[in-house]
């Protein structure tokens, strides 16, 4: 157990430290790069699970130490944010789309515009309204976000229409006024990037968040949400991410798990699904 924390602890290390030079497989060119060259360290069970279309998730109950951020240039900042924010509970998972499973427009389009397809899909936080999760519990579909729409600063609830651009920008931030069924409405501050071959969305919350709108159990700023998309040979890879440091975690830890683990799910599905409305079923 202690090689298995400290194997975690070496993983995050190496993308918080490598110059950005060692980075491997990007490339601003229209060569994509491959799955492996891309992908973390895994077991051969997971690599399999992941290469079929499976997800890959980790569980992190105490410190949130990632190691399945993808190794890309953009998983440093991930790393760090999450290692700084002295969290106490998160979920992780990689998701793999294979070009088999991809609209024939992907494939078809030019790689620089369909990088900015991609960035543009990760921008438009209305489309997450009415965003549904399986819950297991009650064995049907639930809704999980009522309210999504991007507002003009963390004050200001008056919607306004999703960014939609016709330039790749390196990095633009924008506010998000959200309504969900766990934490209410809330205003998230949300960072999109664009670096190299890999597209990237940090999601954090500006107030606090209370349980069932009753219960404070996140300060301003201790809830993340991280989305890392990388096009590669074989299809899309997703990495998606949730973590917090919650007050009184030994109380709401498994509500916590249950939840999180519901988003970075969901987040997933909602990119997949909006793959296929951009470039065409």
């Amino acid at each position: 157990m202690n090689n298995f924390f400290n194997f975690r602890r070496t993983v995050t290390a190496l993308l918080l430290c490598l110059p950005l030079a060692v980075l491997p497989a990007e490339s601003s060119s229209d060569q994509l790069p491959k799955l492996s060259s891309v992908l973390p360290p895994l077991t051969t069970e997971n690599r399999q699970l992941l290469e079929s279309g499976q997800p890959v998730l980790r569980f992190h109950p105490e410190e949130v130490s990632p190691v399945f951020l993808p190794f890309v240039n953009l998983s440093q900042e991930s790393a760090r944010i999450m290692k700084n924010g002295n969290l106490n509970i998160g979920i992780e998972g990689l998701f793999f789309t294979p070009s088999d499973q991809l609209p024939a427009g992907f494939a078809s389009m030019p790689e620089q515009q369909r990088r900015l397809v991609l960035y543009n899909i990760l921008c438009s936080m209305s489309t997450l309204e009415g965003l549904e999760y399986f819950s297991s519990s009650r064995g049907e579909m639930r809704l999980l976000f009522e309210e999504s729409w991007i507002v003009s600063d963390p004050k200001s609830h008056k919607p306004l229409p999703d960014p939609v651009y016709t330039v790749l920008p390196e990095k633009e931030k924008v506010y998000v006024h959200q309504t969900d069924k766990t934490f209410g409405t809330n205003i998230q501050e949300v960072t999109h990037t664009a670096a190299d071959n890999a597209l990237s969305t940090v999601i954090v919350n500006c107030g606090p968040l209370k349980y069932k709108g009753f219960i404070k159990v996140v300060d301003p700023g201790n809830m993340q949400i991280h989305l890392i998309v990388v096009p590669v040979q074989e299809g899309v890879l997703f990495y998606g991410a949730m973590s917090a440091r919650i007050h009184n975690l030994k109380a709401f830890q498994e509500r916590a798990r249950n939840s999180f683990t519901t988003r970075v799910m969901a987040l997933s599905g909602w990119y997949k699904n909006r793959l296929a409305e951009e470039f065409g079923s």
